[in-house]
């Protein structure tokens, strides 16, 4: 007959494993607010309860079982339930190994090396740990098979939802650059970059030499559409190019946002003014702005 574990360690172990399928049962449809819902938590009290009964009638049937037992094995039980159980988890871990009666523990012998091993009885803690990996594999097996939960597909179709949900509500309250109020600012550079060579680095080049498009880093301009460079450029993203169809309208089309216009703009601008240009660029196109007016 085993040592009886504690109420109070058992009836919170049972709730945490029933707490723990019920939020893998819930993430995996995205609604791990219904785990504080009045009705969960009243889910939770009736489970309180029934494992309160429970634990009644195994203390009962507990007691019963003793009455079967003889004196040296009833004094052997009582022993070992001696103090609570953190005292009991204690004396498991840093017991003395001096006053261990090794005649009376059971002896191995290998049979082939000659070496006898020591039968010992596994500390309660180790036992317990097992026990406690045993259900956590088999929740998250089941959940696996049957539930969205740890399924990598689902868990990135539900992030990748919600990361477009946070971008419309971060459109939503972040008003939109527009030419009016757009500015080079330095540190959009970096981000620009990142943009630019998603978006332009096809025709243009990630350093912006020219390929197909022209050349951006030099001082000659196919469109000059506003007298500020910069906004030239936010201009030209915007509604496109009346010479060049290719060169599509970015920002009346909605491909791409006021804000990113003016990152990419920024970059453009950046590589257009910096003194160190590509070594090898696409020959001059347009008419010759060495000067541009502020507005």
């Amino acid at each position: 007959m085993r040592s009886k574990i504690s109420s109070f360690i058992m009836i919170p172990s049972f709730l945490s494993v029933i707490i723990f399928m019920l939020y893998v049962f819930f993430i995996s449809y995205n609604h791990i607010s219904y785990l504080v819902h009045p009705i969960t938590i009243f889910f939770f009290i009736i489970i309180t309860v029934l494992l309160c009964i429970l634990e009644s009638i195994n203390n009962l049937i507990f007691r019963i079982q003793l009455r079967f037992l003889s004196e040296k094995e009833r004094k052997k039980i009582f022993e070992e339930n001696e103090g609570n159980y953190f005292y009991r988890l204690y004396r498991f871990i840093f017991y003395d190994y001096k006053k261990i009666n090794h005649d009376e523990v059971k002896k191995i012998d290998h049979g082939f090396d000659g070496i006898i091993e020591l039968d010992n009885q596994l500390p309660i803690w180790w036992v317990h740990l097992f026990y406690l990996t045993i259900a956590f594999s088999a929740i998250y097996f089941f959940s696996y098979l049957l539930i969205d939960y740890s399924n990598p597909y689902k868990e990135y179709d539900i992030a990748y939802k919600n990361q477009l949900k946070n971008i419309e509500i971060f459109e939503k309250n972040t008003p939109q650059v527009t030419i009016e109020n757009a500015r080079f600012k330095e540190n959009l550079i970096n981000s620009g970059k990142v943009l630019f060579e998603e978006n332009c680095a096809t025709c243009h080049q990630s350093d912006g030499s020219g390929n197909i498009g022209p050349n951006l880093t030099d001082d000659y301009w196919i469109n000059a559409k506003n007298k500020d460079l910069f906004k030239n450029i936010f201009y030209l993203i915007w509604n496109g190019s009346d010479n060049n169809p290719t060169m599509r309208a970015f920002g009346q089309s909605g491909e791409i946002k006021g804000n990113d216009i003016e990152k990419i703009s920024s970059y453009v601008y950046f590589i257009n003014q910096k003194s160190n240009k590509p070594l090898i660029s696409k020959a001059p196109q347009g008419i010759r702005r060495s000067e541009w007016g502020k507005i």
